[in-house]
């Protein structure tokens, strides 16, 4: 796997910078130029052509056609930037890859495609944007040199022009941690004021031992475990609730509406950070898809990052060594841990309270421990029936009613 740490250019001094800043403009126009013909001629030798939906596209672009591009960069630093394009216009074309693929599916299948065939008529594919790409430099143009006063100078070479840059880091906890578990590569990706380092990082046998937990997503608390581990809010009070609310206030493109998204993305890392996942060899987390389809939601609740939670979790089961799995989430939230009695009045907000037996615990513990749990499947025509207004108990061996009367009987 590959992980990468931060590094601040503060060190840089003035006639550095400036030197950097010639480079970046010189890079991103560049950039921005063959995109914009490969996005209006592209290579029909190669099987491009963004316009009639040819979308093949090569890992290099060839040196020929490079050089009908005027630039005072190396010969070499333009296969760079060719190769960040081909990635770009790569990542540009993957949704109408797929669509295409999906039409020709239906279209062998005799289905119906008029819906697709619309779709991809209509939504014109969104053109990539280098203003603010990031430079991605391999081994041919990056030393690294020690220093006295910093932990390493970064040397970025065989720019062009006569230009060498000397960049001054000093590493950071994150690198150490990687550094500790993997190999640093000959490789950088730069921005204007940071410099990120790549690390590669062996794969991790998944544990064979330990806890199976579920995880349930909140709104206010970012991730709850059935082990009874829970988010906090950090030490100046902010919870994922106090961040959103905050997001709904900005305007959205606006300077404080991006550092209000960082600052719940930095929010969500570190609080799932602070969980123990040591003992853990399988985490269950809850399903979500199409929470917002075809629904109106409050300006607070369109923020709530589900994804961000996920992504993490992906990257800490890398690392930690645990399974990820994904859980269907269909009434568990309002299930009894308990006694199994599935009743919608069971949860209020951030309490639940079972009608029956009585237990009561925060709802988002409660929704962990069902979680965990290896349930019997419900069925579509159980779920849309809205029995759950009524209530019914929920066991591994099937689904019954208030009497015990078999709705659902596990038939193995």
């Amino acid at each position: 796997m590959i992980r990468s740490s931060k590094h601040s250019l503060k060190f840089v001094n003035h006639s550095k910078r400036q030197e950097l800043k010639i480079f970046f403009v010189e890079y991103r126009r560049l950039l921005q130029a063959i995109i914009d013909k490969l996005w209006v001629d592209g290579l029909e030798e190669f099987g491009l052509d963004i316009q009639s939906n040819q979308l093949d596209c090569l890992s290099m672009l060839p040196n020929d056609y490079l050089k009908t591009f005027d630039s005072w960069l190396t010969a070499r630093m333009k296969q760079c930037v060719g190769k960040q394009v081909c990635s770009m216009v790569k990542a540009a074309v993957a949704k109408r890859k797929k669509q295409l693929y999906m039409l020709a599916k239906l279209q062998r299948n005799g289905d119906k495609t008029k819906h697709l065939q619309r779709k991809i008529d209509t939504q014109p594919l969104v053109k990539p944007n280098a203003d603010h790409a990031k430079l991605e430099l391999d081994s041919r143009f990056i030393d690294f040199k020690e220093s006295q006063h910093f932990d390493s100078f970064v040397r970025i070479k065989t720019i062009g022009n006569k230009l060498e840059l000397l960049l001054p880091i000093k590493y950071t906890k994150v690198s150490h941690k990687w550094s500790k578990l993997g190999e640093m590569k000959d490789s950088i990706r730069l921005e204007e004021n940071s410099l990120h380092l790549i690390y590669e990082i062996p794969d991790l046998v998944k544990k064979t031992e330990g806890l199976v937990v579920g995880a349930d997503q909140g709104q206010t608390t970012v991730l709850s475990l059935s082990d009874n581990q829970v988010t906090s809010p950090n030490e100046h009070g902010y919870d994922l609730t106090k961040i959103q609310s905050r997001l709904a206030c900005r305007k959205k493109g606006s300077n404080g509406f991006r550092r209000t998204q960082e600052h719940r993305k930095n929010y969500i890392n570190w609080s799932l950070n602070q969980l123990n996942f040591s003992k853990t060899k399988e985490v269950k987390l809850e399903k979500i898809k199409g929470l917002r389809y075809k629904q109106r939601s409050s300006r607070l609740m369109s923020h709530w990052a589900y994804t961000l939670i996920k992504d993490k979790l992906v990257d800490l089961s890398e690392v930690e060594g645990f399974k990820l799995t994904e859980v269907a989430n269909e009434f568990r939230s309002q299930r009894c841990s308990q006694c199994g009695w599935v009743c919608k009045a069971n949860r209020k907000g951030k309490t639940f309270k079972c009608n029956i037996c009585g237990f009561t615990k925060d709802a988002d513990l409660n929704a962990a421990s069902n979680l965990s749990l290896d349930l019997h499947e419900v069925p579509f025509w159980v779920r849309s029936s809205k029995i759950n207004r009524k209530g019914f108990y929920w066991k591994p061996n099937g689904l019954f009613s208030k009497d015990h009367e078999p709705i659902v009987r596990d038939t193995k």
